[in-house]
């Protein structure tokens, strides 16, 4: 392929490149009166109004919040203790009654090791050698979760970082159809 061919192919890729950017809408009303817009005028030689359209609305991305897994910097064995699921700033709303907390390990559980759930700083439960829990009766309000991996004796072998979740709940105060006892 010459030279030649090269700048022609490449100058028309940038013409149709620019095509859609500089693309205008058209407004059209037939017989019955209906409207329809398109990119494409109608060549049958039916009133066509150009439609100028606003400058896009956009928005700058949100950052996403910084990683609830935290790295053991400790000889424990486990390179990875996260929460996974709920996620950070997760809102639960009124409906729900509980919460499945999903930890992820790196490596798996080893034997006689356990994990603690903490909410809110205190332990959940026992240490149990799973790593679903559920927690139910929450009130509304923020609650931190955490997780901690836990030899036999009860030490702290490797822990996650903090979860913060937020709970919605009925207030008496917001629901006008009842009557408080006050």
């Amino acid at each position: 392929m010459t030279n030649g061919y090269r700048l022609f192919f490449s100058l028309l890729l940038l013409c149709m490149a620019a095509l859609p950017a500089s693309a205008e809408v058209y407004k059209t009303v037939d017989d019955q009166g209906n409207v329809t817009y398109t990119d494409n005028p109608p060549s049958n030689g039916k009133t066509v109004e150009p439609v100028d359209l606003p400058a896009i609305n956009t928005q700058p991305g949100l950052q996403s919040p910084a990683s609830t897994r935290k790295k053991s910097a400790e000889n424990s064995g486990y390179a990875d203790v996260s929460i996974l699921a709920p996620a950070q700033d997760a809102t639960i709303p009124p409906g729900q009654l509980n919460v499945v907390v999903q930890i992820f390990l790196e490596p798996a559980l080893k034997a006689g090791h356990r994990v603690q759930l903490l909410h809110n700083g205190q332990a959940y439960g026992e240490p149990a050698y799973a790593t679903s829990f559920s927690i139910d009766s929450l009130i509304r309000g923020e609650h931190s979760l955490k997780a901690q991996v836990v030899d036999e004796n009860g030490a702290v072998i490797a822990q996650s970082g903090s979860v913060t979740i937020h709970v919605k709940r009925s207030s008496i105060q917001n629901n006008p159809g009842k009557k408080s006892n006050k």
